[in-house]
């Protein structure tokens, strides 16, 4: 038998793990780390492995999954870096809930969550309302977006389309307040937004029986509702992360939902970081995406 094909939670989950390490890492002042060059020196410093594997790199966009002695010594330099890459979040693109297994993980949420959620020794949720789910959004971690997700699924599991609809409408109105929130998703939100939406559904009803199902389209409301300096940082993450060879194919045929004036913005210079400036050229800005340009009547109000 071949070898499974990763799925781009894989990815997902080495490239936010790469982020969180790199991020906390430039926090420590005695060692003033500015760039990725001193990042690299630092964690192979404190690391049995040699600089010469190159292994480290290839985290960066999560095209090999770290060893167990990589995330051993990570978590001795950083703690809480353990806790990000074996998140449960990033099983959802392979595994089927039942109800058991969400109770079990609405437990496993951490107690400033899961107070909101359900209450200790409980097989089931307890009641949840908008402003709860909107409570649950200003959390600064993964739980935040996993606890709303679990709560989808139960909606299913018990027919509850009121609150799969209030989940997907908390998700789909929260996206901005999540990447604020939680800044080593500012790549990795690309593919992790990408499986949430493909998970979730908005249901209305047309008399008593008949069933509308909406998609809800993330990257149509990054170029619609999202304000400017958010969604320009993610259209950077994802052309960023369009450029190596392995992960646009994952992003192929995904349509990039994009303002005139946005586009003007992208053609020209634009800093990405003090170390990196690049010069865009719209035509070949998203080469495995397709483009949808959006009327001005539809922007602009958000900046």
């Amino acid at each position: 038998m071949g070898r499974r094909a990763r799925g781009i939670l894989e990815y997902a989950k080495t490239i936010t793990w790469y982020d969180y390490l790199f991020n906390e890492a430039k926090k420590l002042k005695d060692l003033k780390i500015t760039n990725e060059y001193q990042f690299y020196k630092f964690m192979y410093s404190n690391s049995r492995h040699s600089p010469e594997d190159k292994l480290f790199k290839k985290y960066k966009f999560g095209l090999s999954t770290p060893q167990k002695s990589w995330k051993e010594s990570s978590e001795e330099i950083i703690p809480g870096a353990t806790d990000i890459i074996e998140h449960p979040i990033w099983n959802i693109e392979s595994i089927e809930l039942n109800s058991d297994k969400i109770i079990s993980e609405m437990h496993n949420l951490a107690l400033d969550i899961r107070e909101y959620v359900i209450c200790e020794g409980m097989y089931s949720p307890q009641p949840i309302s908008y402003s709860i789910l909107n409570k649950i959004s200003s959390f600064k971690n993964l739980d935040a977006i996993y606890a709303i997700y679990l709560l989808y699924q139960w909606g299913l599991i018990i027919n509850n389309h009121q609150l799969c609809n209030y989940c997907a409408q908390s998700l789909e109105k929260n996206l901005t307040t999540f990447l604020l929130n939680i800044n080593y998703l500012y790549r990795s939100h690309i593919f992790l937004f990408d499986i949430i939406f493909d998970k979730i559904k908005k249901i209305t009803y047309k008399g008593l029986t008949i069933a509308e199902v909406t998609n809800i389209n993330w990257r149509q409301l990054r170029g619609t509702n999202w304000k400017s300096d958010i969604r320009m940082n993610s259209y950077i993450s994802e052309y960023n992360l369009s450029k190596n060879s392995v992960i646009s194919k994952k992003l192929e045929n995904k349509e990039i939902y994009i303002s005139y004036s946005d586009s003007l913005i992208l053609n020209a210079k634009f800093a990405t970081d003090p170390n990196d400036i690049i010069t865009l050229n719209f035509n070949d800005f998203f080469p495995f995406h397709i483009i949808s340009y959006i009327p001005k009547n539809k922007t602009e109000t958000h900046n």
